[in-house]
This record gives C-alpha cells, sequence and structure tokens, in this order.
C-alpha cells in the first residue's frame, strides 16, 4: 500500500476517552470546507443534545476516542481564494462538473485516511471498533475511504454531504444491485481513478451500517445530493438509516439539535455494542 503524505497534513486534533482506560472505539470525523478538526471538534462539543443541560456527545459516548484530522490549504475553484478543504470542486450545484478538479486532493485524502485507520485499528484491535464519518465534504472524502479501502467497519456516519463521482458509480450500481462482483470493481475503479491502493483485508467491507442525515432545507448542498448518497448506497448493499431534518443552524448545512446530535450517539452506542468483541 502506498504510504500516506502525513507530513502534509496538520496532526489530527484529539479528544480523548473518559477514563482512557475505557478507550474501545475510535471515530474519525472529517469537518467541511474551510474548517479544521479544533473547530469541528469545538462546534460539536458545544451541540445540544437531549437529556442533562451539560451533556454533549463527547460526555455521552466515554469509551470513544475522536479523531478529527484537518485538511491541508488548496486553492478553491468556487471561491478563488486559498483555503483548508480535502479537495478542490468546480461546483457544489453540480459536484460532477469538470470532477477532474477532485482527483488530486481525494487522492491524497484517501492515502492519508487509510493511514489514521489503520493505525487506529492497530491501537483498538479491530476494524470493527472503528467508525468513520464527516460532514458535508468531510462526508464527501470519507466515502471515497469507504467505497475504495475493503474496510469492514462498525459504522459509516455522514451529515449534509455528497458522493464524489455519483454518476460513474451510479450508472452501474442499478444495474448491478447487489452484485458483490460489481462492488468490488466499483473499488478497483475508483483505485484506478485516484491512483490509490486497494486491500480486501479479508472482506470488501459492504457489511459496515451507514448512518446519512440531511436537512431538506439546506442551503449549500442541495437535499436530492443527500439522498442520492442514501440510493447509490443502498443500491450497493449496504444497510443505510437515513434521517431528514428541517431547521438547522447554517442555514439548514449542519447538525439539527439535538434530533440530529442524539441521532448519532444512538446509532455509535448500537453499532459499538453489536460489533464489541468478546
Amino acid at each position: 500500500m502506498n504510504s500516506p503524505p502525513t507530513h502534509e497534513y496538520p496532526a489530527p486534533h484529539i479528544i480523548p476517552p473518559t477514563p482512557p482506560g475505557l478507550h474501545t472505539h475510535t471515530i474519525i470525523f472529517l469537518h467541511g470546507r474551510g474548517s479544521t478538526g479544533l473547530e469541528l471538534a469545538d462546534e460539536l462539543g458545544s451541540s445540544k443534545l437531549s437529556g442533562p443541560p451539560d451533556a454533549n456527545i463527547f460526555s455521552q459516548l466515554p469509551h470513544v476516542k475522536w479523531v478529527f484530522p484537518t485538511a491541508k490549504p488548496r486553492f478553491s475553484s468556487v471561491f478563488q481564494e486559498e483555503m483548508t478543504e480535502w479537495f478542490d470542486i468546480y461546483s457544489l450545484n453540480d459536484p460532477s462538473a469538470k470532477d477532474e478538479l477532485q482527483i488530486e486532493g481525494l487522492r491524497e485524502a484517501v492515502l492519508f485516511l487509510k493511514g489514521l485507520l489503520d493505525a487506529e485499528i492497530a491501537i483498538v484491535g479491530d476494524s470493527r471498533r472503528v467508525i468513520l464519518g464527516g460532514i458535508s465534504q468531510g462526508e464527501a472524502t470519507a466515502l471515497m475511504v469507504l467505497l475504495t479501502g475493503g474496510y469492514s467497519l462498525a459504522g459509516f456516519v455522514g451529515f449534509s454531504g455528497w458522493i464524489p463521482f455519483a454518476h460513474r458509480i451510479q450508472n452501474g450500481s442499478l444495474a448491478n444491485s447487489n452484485s458483490s462482483t460489481f462492488r468490488i470493481r466499483i473499488a478497483q475503479d475508483l483505485n484506478h481513478l485516484l491512483q490509490t491502493s486497494w486491500e480486501t483485508r479479508g472482506n470488501v467491507g459492504y457489511n459496515t451500517p451507514v448512518l446519512l442525515g440531511h436537512g431538506r432545507d439546506d442551503a449549500y448542498v442541495d437535499f436530492k445530493l443527500g439522498s442520492q448518497v442514501r440510493d447509490i448506497l443502498r443500491n450497493l448493499g449496504y444497510e443505510v438509516d437515513w434521517c431528514e431534518y428541517e431547521g438547522a443552524e447554517q442555514e439548514g448545512h449542519w447538525f439539527k439539535e439535538p434530533e440530529g446530535l442524539d441521532d448519532i450517539v444512538k446509532f455509535v452506542k448500537e453499532k459499538c455494542a453489536l460489533s464489541s468483541l468478546k
């Protein structure tokens, strides 16, 4: 496997489990464009959940170590300036437009994130103790890791995002629904496109359960792009829990409080319990 360019990315921001000896699972969660791992962690930590007023997502999952990586600065074709982003993209309205611009950033990000995944899997002892996810462009990037990596994870969590190269994936997945052979071909095709490598690690990873959430009123990433992710993953054989929201902050492009955070906590608790090794 190619070595991830770890020196090009800042060190991830870490929220350790409490107490440290309780560490059983890890969540690697990616921020959106223009943000950082630290900013996302701070915003998540101050977001409201149901229950005690002092509760936050970290206190509700004390056994989890959170890893918040940060993208490196890139020139944005949309905003015509340098900003932290996982990959460049020409249009948010149509992510397929000039999608060749996305390849370089996604190649580097996938290799970097696979390195983080492998490191956390080594720490907790099993890929089924690790959850991967992200919000907005972070979800899009994490999906490329999921589809190319061959990992069988405890879960995947994506909010307010989309799937890169959707037409490339969708055209075949609808005609070859639940075909394990075709799922392998998708992984190989995406790895060839991104010039990354693919290892099965014992299976193709399609038993990873998925939680997706999207605001019906999202002003930045159209709701239809979020539901497209749902449909593509289901056609590929993933078990997908789908949640729709309305009235979230940032014009619908954020976690709905408290429902969205509650849904994440519930999903993680369920999947971590199911994946715990005896």
